[in-house]
């Protein structure tokens, strides 16, 4: 299982609306607002880190809105 923090940035959007398109992804475990250089942070699980990239290219950056995505891959969890 490869699991990630997703930052969104958006552009042009109100970030609850964005917020729950993301929040509806089977991936997506949830997102939360943020204040600062990025809007949305986003819990993501896919089993592998081809999905991942599948995940963030296909899904998430084509949410109405988003104008840039960084993914921190989760190294250790316990």
């Amino acid at each position: 299982m490869v699991k990630a923090y997703v930052l969104i940035q958006l552009e042009g959007i109100d970030a609850s609306k964005a917020a729950k398109e993301i929040t509806s992804i089977e991936e997506v475990e949830n997102a939360h607002l943020l204040y600062g250089e990025y809007d949305i942070i986003a819990v993501v699980n896919t089993k592998t880190l081809v999905q991942l990239k599948e995940l963030a290219l296909s899904k998430i950056s084509k949410v109405k809105g988003v104008a840039k995505t960084s993914s921190l891959i989760v190294a250790d969890e316990e």
